[in-house]
């Protein structure tokens, strides 16, 4: 019996066309929510900077220790770094270097977003959260065909370029 684990796996490029195309989603998605935290204003008028910033993160943090159970300092530390979070998720995700683990840390970012909207009394938007980590749960599924990221073309492994 040959032991065929030596051997390099083919490349299914309908998986990792799949793996990018939720890679980019999740990834995208991430990076503006966490570009939006330093937003105010909508068009020719919105503003990016870091008193928006800290704006934005102070009421996010007043709204889920008013309303829900978690201790208010612990409110104030999440929404202070929740925005930077964001973009460094996503970046990771779309360049797709370390790839399970960066949709991992993306996943466990996304499940905390959920964790603090359930702790409001208005929790309609959870579903859309639950919605993103079944997405992101489908890109881990597939993260195995990495072709098409920075893991791909950096530790491809030999006999990998002869998979057409």
């Amino acid at each position: 019996m040959s032991d065929d684990s030596s051997e390099s796996p083919k490349t299914q490029w309908n998986i990792a066309f799949a793996n990018l195309l939720l890679r980019l989603w999740v990834g995208l998605r991430l990076f503006m929510a966490g570009v939006d935290k330093f937003r105010a204003g909508d068009g020719k008028d919105a503003t990016f900077n870091m008193l928006n910033y800290d704006t934005k993160t102070g009421r996010i943090a007043k709204l889920t220790y008013e309303h829900g159970f978690i201790p208010e300092n612990l409110c104030n530390l999440y929404a202070k770094g929740i925005g930077y979070a964001l973009l460094l998720a996503g970046v990771w995700v779309v360049l797709g270097l370390a790839l399970e683990v960066g949709l991992f840390f993306a996943g466990l970012v996304v499940l905390s977003l959920g964790v603090g909207l359930a702790t409001l009394p208005d929790d309609t938007e959870v579903v859309y959260i639950g919605i993103h980590v079944l997405i992101i749960a489908a890109a881990l599924i597939t993260s195995r065909q990495k072709a098409l990221s920075l893991d791909g073309l950096f530790f491809r492994r030999k006999g990998a370029k002869n998979d057409d």
